[in-house]
């Protein structure tokens, strides 16, 4: 009984999580990146490192909310 009320519960927290998220992905305006021109090297690689930054944060965010909502199920 135990573990079909978790995946019960699983299923519709993985349904709220995807519909939360395809609304929010549908409604965010695209804004164009514009690369700096005018620091030259030192304001490029400022820009790309924190590109690379974001990128890391935004995966190791994912792979963190996937392991407790494993841990749930």
């Amino acid at each position: 009984m135990k573990k079909l009320f978790q995946k019960i519960v699983g299923k519709l927290f993985k349904k709220a999580v995807s519909k939360s998220v395809s609304d929010v992905v549908a409604n965010t305006p695209e804004v164009p990146v514009e690369l700096p021109v005018d620091g030259g090297k030192k304001s490029l690689w400022k820009f790309i490192i924190q590109t690379i930054i974001s990128i890391l944060t935004a995966v190791l965010t994912a792979l963190g909310a996937s392991s407790c909502v494993r841990s749930l199920v």
